[in-house]
């Protein structure tokens, strides 16, 4: 297995922008070894057992590698990505979850913490994607049930199976989801409100931003630039809707840019949110804006 490991890596350590090849040869390897050894559940049982490749075996893994030197992402090669504790399906129809948007839900979590124990927790989400943000909420929170709006059918066929996976056949008891149009925003949340909650990663990508060669080929272009190429047309219609929108006592939480994080921030100071703030990632920049009503 160490020699096949090897191999991998010189594919993997070969690529243009290579930044974590140690990593992703052994995702690879545990995903292809694990098929026939269930028993190969974490990496530290990978090493120990030290299984002895098939033939088979070798190809695939040699095979996935070199898919993922030609630049395709490892998420979409294994189909799946972990967000927070969870294993979500993943494919090319929405954005991979990364760790800016656990952010987002740790910082809206939080907040949920501090509330009554019990008391009613109604969400709304923009842009729902995988499905990762609903589905973090229902199944952390008994007490939450919304709605979520999604743009894509694929994505919602994406979204309704990690929903059954992690929170049961009954999910749709507690969560709508609305198919609109890329042009609709929060008009589309209106007749379900008031919210306690809002939370959203929207497109917020600006046509002149820089964005890695890998994330432009192979993610969906409607889940990174609005429709109408204005980076911050979701912020600002949130912001001419809030007061329609939230419940008083509620918090709206966006995934935001941080490039232009200071003119958000200015913008939703308009929405009449009592507290607006800023919250940082992992890199200390600017990554999640929270506003309380």
């Amino acid at each position: 297995m160490r020699e096949l490991k090897a191999e991998l890596l010189s594919i993997l350590t070969a690529m243009p922008g290579s930044k974590s090849p140690h990593a992703e040869a052994e995702r690879i390897l545990l995903r292809v070894l694990s098929v026939a050894r269930p028993e190969l559940d974490t990496f530290g049982k990978l090493y120990l057992l030290d299984p002895v490749p098939t033939s088979l075996e070798r190809k695939q893994a040699l095979d996935l590698a070199q898919a993922r030197a030609s630049g395709v992402p490892l998420q979409h090669l294994l189909g799946e990505q972990t967000f927070l504790d969870r294993d979500y399906a993943v494919n090319p129809s929405t954005l991979i979850p990364r760790p800016e948007t656990e952010v987002l839900f740790i910082s809206c979590a939080e907040w949920i913490s501090k509330r009554k124990p019990g008391d009613r927790l109604r969400f709304g989400e923009l842009g729902l994607g995988s499905g990762v943000l609903s589905c973090e909420l229902l199944v952390r929170f008994s007490s939450a049930s919304g709605v979520a709006s999604e743009a894509s059918p694929a994505a919602i066929e994406l979204a309704q199976s990690n929903l059954s996976r992690w929170c049961g056949v009954d999910w749709s008891s507690r969560l709508t989801i609305l198919p609109v149009s890329a042009d609709q925003a929060f008009e589309v949340l209106l007749p379900h409100a008031p919210f306690d909650l809002i939370i959203s990663n929207p497109p917020y990508v600006a046509r002149g931003d820089e964005i890695e060669p890998e994330v432009a080929r192979h993610e969906p272009e409607s889940a990174l630039f609005p429709w109408n190429d204005d980076p911050d047309f979701f912020y600002v219609d949130f912001v001419t809707k809030a007061s329609r929108l939230m419940a008083p006592g509620g918090a709206a939480f966006f995934e935001i840019p941080h490039e232009r994080a200071d003119r958000i921030e200015a913008e939703f100071q308009k929405s009449g949110a009592k507290q607006v703030c800023l919250i940082p990632d992992l890199t200390g920049r600017p990554r999640v804006l929270r506003a309380e009503f």
